[in-house]
């Protein structure tokens, strides 16, 4: 009798223990899938990539393999926690994890930051969008204003502007601020030179020519563009649209992850998509937010940007970064007195973006939300050709006395403090 009361007990646990279990696994399943179909996948195109059941989540290369079960990379539910912390630890070592094609815990672990208003331990990387120092180099980025107009007195105006140069600004306002609080503070390039560590004159006579050689070796770039990009016909906008950008952007990312920050701080300027070519003023003036997600058909092409896509699935970035994006997005309301974007008010957040549930926070597959780890907010604020703006930004030559931009900068700290603070 006794032993079968044990037997019983024993039989009694294993199912009360399996269906707990389920009910967990279920659990994950639904939270996974929802926040892919929410968050990461734009065109509801991507589900070839991966599988979620009760074991955990499966990354393929393509359809065709998930179909001939050939998996690229898996991971139990009971990894994550770990693999999280190795992805914070150190994004390459995660990364050759992920080229292991099974993780396999190490039982690492992180240790957690008391929570403080203070920013005191706090690694925080800010990235100044664009390079310009000048009018000449935001002429080449094509981020740059320049025309003549009648004020409200009358009188002719003439408005010249380089986002590179606000941006700047902004990101050396906001460093001090938060070094004033204690926070260690990595800008990703300085005043006048690139995410290299030089102007694009000075990459271009550097590092061009290997550049080129690297991307055709790749199979980034044919032939006959290589031919192109090396002769005498090529000009520099398209050196710097095609070839330069983007591997700045690279350089950005990989010098923000080297740095291991706690949140990252990308800074941009707006401008009125509408307003070809911004020879003239706008109406228009919103704020707006992008973090990582919003994955279209290809952009799951290649090994780094599946192992992105499992990153931004199994971590928390995705969820830190809305909630920092909604602070920073709240005060850019409040301090610079401009309304937040709806999904209705650019055609590119209709076209690229996924909203989050939280007002001014979008999904969006760009280069730096894909590639830099951890949380981060990609900020958007003001139009540069509000027929406002462009006067209260056109004011000063050295841009980290002008009012407006340091509005713009205290908006961004006070998010900060108050993500923070909410931890």
């Amino acid at each position: 009798m006794k032993k079968t009361a044990t037997t019983f007990v024993l039989f009694f646990f294993f199912v009360f223990f399996t269906r707990a279990q389920d009910t967990t696994n279920y659990y994950l399943i639904s939270h996974y899938k929802n926040k892919i179909n929410t968050y990461l996948d734009k065109q509801g195109l991507l589900s070839g990539h991966y599988q979620i059941d009760k074991q955990g989540i499966k990354i393929y290369a393509s359809a065709e393999n998930k179909q001939q079960k050939k998996v690229e990379f898996e991971i139990n539910y009971s990894q994550i926690s770990d693999f999280n912390a190795l992805l914070k630890k150190s994004s390459d070592e995660a990364f050759t994890a992920y080229l292991k094609g099974k993780y396999i815990s190490k039982n690492t672990e992180l240790q957690k930051k008391e929570k403080s208003n203070k920013l005191k331990g706090y690694k925080i990387a800010i990235d100044p969008g664009h390079i310009a120092y000048n009018f000449e180099i935001g002429d080449l980025e094509k981020k740059y204003l320049k025309f003549e107009y009648l004020n409200e007195q009358g009188k002719i105006d003439s408005i010249e502007i380089a986002e590179g140069v606000l941006t700047y600004a902004t990101a050396i306002i906001l460093k001090e601020k938060l070094e004033k609080e204690g926070a260690e503070v990595f800008i990703t390039r300085k005043n006048g030179t690139s995410a290299f560590g030089k102007t694009f004159e000075q990459w271009k006579k550097d590092d061009y020519q290997k550049a080129i050689d690297s991307l055709y070796k790749i199979g980034e770039l044919k032939a006959y563009q290589k031919n192109y990009f090396l002769s005498d016909k090529v000009k520099d906008r398209d050196i710097f649209r095609v070839i330069f950008k983007d591997l700045d952007l690279a350089k950005r990312a990989e010098l923000i992850n080297k740095f291991k920050p706690d949140f990252s701080v990308i800074i941009h300027y707006n401008v009125d998509e509408t307003n070809l070519e911004w020879k003239k003023t706008t109406d228009k003036n919103y704020n707006m937010t992008f973090i990582g997600g919003a994955f279209m058909k290809n952009d799951l092409s290649s090994t780094e940007k599946r192992f992105e896509f499992l990153r931004m699935l199994i971590s928390t970035d995705i969820e830190e970064s809305i909630k920092l994006s909604s602070a920073t997005i709240k005060t850019f309301e409040t301090i610079l007195q401009v309304k937040t974007a709806g999904i209705n008010d650019a055609n590119y957040l209709q076209e690229g973006c996924l909203k989050t549930n939280e007002k001014g926070v979008f999904c969006r597959n760009l280069q730096l939300t894909r590639y830099i780890h951890g949380p981060l907010v990609y900020g958007e604020t003001l139009y540069q050709d509000n027929k406002i703006e462009c006067q209260l930004l056109n004011k000063q030559t050295d841009k980290t006395k002008n009012d407006r931009v340091k509005q713009v900068a205290e908006a961004y700290y006070q998010g900060i403090i108050n993500y923070i603070s909410s931890k």
